[in-house]
């Protein structure tokens, strides 16, 4: 029980932590704010996951003759750990649901336009960070977990909220992936959820619902209607 504690509570500070990242630079790179990730609240389970992997990792001693060797091949095997777990999960987002995630496809050296080396560059950062100033306190708390009844409530609710959420945009990545099937192509999420953004502004005059899910799941609603009324009024010239 406190190691599946002390995991849950790394997954959610990283999951959160990571999301808050993306925001900052999504935000520089595009000039605007974006919601990263396929889920509608601030999580992103790469992170969480990724965070949980770089604890484990950050604690390993390698013996090496040199303490800077240590923390080099540290570093090594948290850049390719985290590369892998990049990889997986674009991955199983365009083979199960036909979604890219993220796209590097413009990126030097890319591979299927979901890993690269500039990426892994930034997961090597980013582990260097974690490693240094983050893995010791984390360390404090992580180990405290069991003692702290608040904190115990925080992650119960998050976790909660976190499957609440995560079962609402499976629903909706089904949704996305039999449009894609039938459309034959692969959905950019990002594009998908500027798409719907627009489409809602177009209609209410209003620039973002408080419940992003909805939104999402009303703009899929209505391209399918325009694809229907396109099929139908085709298929009576065909009959003509």
């Amino acid at each position: 029980m406190d190691i599946l504690l002390q995991y849950l509570l790394l997954f959610c500070v990283c999951a959160t932590g990571g999301w808050c990242i993306e925001v900052v630079y999504r935000g520089i790179r595009h000039r605007k704010v974006v919601n990263p990730g396929f889920l509608t609240g601030c999580c992103l389970p790469l992170y969480g996951v990724g965070g949980c992997v770089l604890y484990l990792i950050s604690g390993i001693k390698f013996r090496m003759p040199y303490a800077v060797l240590d923390v080099a091949m540290v570093l090594l095997l948290a850049c390719i750990v985290m590369t892998l777990i990049e990889l997986i999960g674009g991955w199983i987002a365009v083979r199960c649901f036909h979604v890219r995630l993220w796209d590097y496809s413009k990126e030097w050296m890319n591979f299927k336009g979901l890993i690269c080396p500039k990426f892994s560059l930034f997961w090597t950062l980013i582990s260097a960070v974690f490693y240094f100033g983050l893995y010791v306190p984390l360390h404090v708390y992580v180990e405290q977990v069991i003692d702290v009844p608040w904190l115990i409530l925080i992650i119960g609710i998050y976790v909660g909220v976190f499957c609440v959420d995560l079962v609402h945009s499976l629903r909706l990545m089904q949704r996305i992936k039999s449009y894609a099937t039938h459309m034959r192509t692969l959905v950019n999420i990002d594009q998908l959820k500027q798409s719907a953004k627009e489409h809602f502004r177009q209609e209410t005059g209003r620039k973002r619902p408080f419940n992003f899910y909805r939104m999402v799941s009303n703009y899929m609603t209505d391209i399918h209607g325009y694809r229907d009324q396109i099929h139908r009024k085709w298929g009576n010239k065909d009959e003509e």
